[in-house]
């Protein structure tokens, strides 16, 4: 292969392999979202998506976050929070009252409305563990960030869960 013909095949791979990976988000793009939007997981067919817990810093905070069941239907039994301590450990699960039932293939959107939970022991900035449980017992946790009611990210959503 000559050096001009190997040249024009690097730049169409290239080329290729942009477009492939920019088509990945091409549907899902948000523009205005924080470029850290949170914290992810996955188990089995359930995946949890940008959660972030919000405060206002004076007890009172909400989950922010999208749950997804990929595979089946899911039922959504009931969440829970766990504070992290001065000492870095985490406290008893204390629970929120929020249940759901998402179909296969979609995605609930976690706005703070049915989420908002009191809790004295949120600090800005320490993390604080969440815990989903499904139906059938099964427990999906991750330890998210707890951001200001005032940060410009969580501001709206803040107001609009009537926090």
């Amino acid at each position: 292969m000559s050096k001009p013909l190997r040249r024009t095949a690097a730049v169409v791979a290239s080329v290729a392999f942009a477009a492939a990976l920019s088509g990945c988000t091409a549907g899902q793009w948000e523009p205005t979202a924080p470029p850290a939007a949170g914290v992810q997981t996955e188990e089995g067919g359930i995946k949890l998506r940008n959660f972030v817990v919000v405060s206002d810093g004076e007890g009172t905070g909400m989950v922010l976050g999208a749950i997804a069941s990929r595979d089946e239907p899911a039922e959504i039994a009931g969440m829970g929070y766990s504070a992290q301590q001065e000492d870095g450990s985490f406290g008893e699960m204390t629970a929120i009252p929020f249940t759901a039932s998402i179909a296969e293939g979609k995605t609930i959107v976690l706005d703070g409305a049915e989420t908002t939970f009191t809790a004295s022991d949120l600090l800005l900035g320490r993390l604080v563990e969440i815990a989903v449980v499904l139906e059938d017992g099964q427990r999906i946790s991750l330890l998210v960030p707890i951001m200001s009611s005032e940060h410009p990210d969580f501001a709206d959503a803040w107001e609009q869960a009537g926090a």
